[in-house]
């Protein structure tokens, strides 16, 4: 088989598995406005259109004449391409008559309340059903395809992690790191950053998302690093925490207490557990540490086509039964105010009884740099 024959045999099985979803519904269709999830279905990357995906597994992009020859360079198999000349809402009208479709689901986290009014108005014959994260139901277990771009995503993150890291130093800025870094992502043969990248020094480390800043770092502090690559459209997310010279002995304390709370977490991160198993068994060691009020956010996310998912009230991670092949970060953190913080944060393979941790930078011990 070629190449392209794989990538549209997986498509097809993802194409499946969403209309048993649709049909699950009683629906006739799905009105989809999210971009990772018509590139999920299509491999289409550009950032304008949308898909009507039938209940008989009938595609419809409508897009326009700028990325004409883009959909047909990317997107393999049937599909209906619609150049978009009117309206928006009036060529998704148009096309929701030709198929004939009588019930569609929308996606309700993309539409707006004033486009949903317009097209019911222009669709009475439509039964609009909002429904939350239906793709994303099928895109939190990946496929192979996936998990390789994903590995090759966190190695990129990893051997660009690797050169920065001899420019943190006294006198080094926060942005300009930060700023490097997101360089060697697509030196290293990435698509760039996967999110703001973080780097935040001194008391700034105790900021959570303390994105990188005009703050020069100095002898003593603690740095944060939290960063990743997008590589093929999928994102990687991993933090580090490393001392800058001599750092306060509670610092060198809470790094030993984060580390064995996510040693802990992802030796929960077995099939058939939650995410609030993960979190439980990293959050109660913190809390049995006494620090238990200085980790406030949750213990992880799933990570793929976007940089966080199962995370949404439709999909949370600590509601979400664990199956194999799902990836998620797990990262507790510790954040002293006026102080400084740690976290560190790697991103699992659901794998059985056998979680494997995909980015596997050092982090037994404290890096003193």
């Amino acid at each position: 088989m070629t190449e392209q024959n794989d990538l549209l045999t997986l498509i097809n099985r993802r194409i499946q598995k969403v209309t048993e979803l649709i049909k699950e519904r009683d629906a006739d269709g799905l009105l989809i406005f999210n971009q990772a999830n018509y590139r999920y279905l299509t491999n289409f990357t550009g950032e304008e259109a949308q898909l009507i995906l039938t209940a008989k597994g009938e595609r419809i992009l409508l897009s326009d004449s700028r990325f004409n020859d883009q959909i047909k360079a990317e997107a393999p198999g049937e599909i209906d391409v619609v150049m978009k000349t009117k309206d928006q809402d009036v060529e998704i009208t148009n096309q929701l008559q030709k198929a004939n479709l009588q019930k569609v689901l929308i996606e309700g986290e993309f539409v707006s309340a004033v486009e949903f009014t317009k097209l019911q108005k222009l669709n009475p014959q439509v039964d609009f059903e909002i429904c939350q994260e239906l793709v994303e139901q099928v895109r939190n277990i990946k496929d192979s395809l996936e998990l390789e771009t994903l590995r090759t995503a966190i190695n990129i993150s990893m051997d660009s992690f690797n050169e920065i890291l001899p420019l943190i130093k006294p006198g080094a800025v926060e942005r300009k790191i930060g700023a490097k870094l997101d360089y060697y992502f697509k030196v290293n043969g990435g698509d760039g950053p996967s999110f703001d990248t973080i780097i935040a020094s001194g008391v700034r480390s105790a900021w959570a998302h303390g994105v990188a800043s005009d703050k020069m770092i100095e002898n003593g502090d603690m740095v944060v690093i939290d960063f990743g690559a997008f590589y093929h459209g999928y994102a990687a997310d991993i933090t580090r925490t490393v001392a800058v010279g001599k750092v306060d002995q509670e610092m060198h304390k809470i790094y030993k207490i984060v580390h064995e709370a996510q040693r802990r977490g992802i030796e929960a991160a077995v099939a058939g557990n939650h995410g609030s198993d993960v979190d439980r068994a990293a959050r109660s060691y913190i809390t049995e540490q006494g620090y238990g009020q200085y980790f406030g956010h949750g213990i992880g996310h799933g990570i793929g086509l976007e940089i966080h998912e199962l995370c949404q009230p439709a999909l949370p991670f600590g509601k979400q039964e664990l199956i194999n092949n799902m990836v998620h970060t797990v990262e507790p953190g510790i954040y002293l105010p006026n102080k400084g913080g740690v976290r560190i944060e790697d991103d699992i393979l659901i794998n059985d009884n056998c979680p494997e941790t995909l980015s596997t930078l050092p982090k037994d011990d404290l890096i003193s740099l």
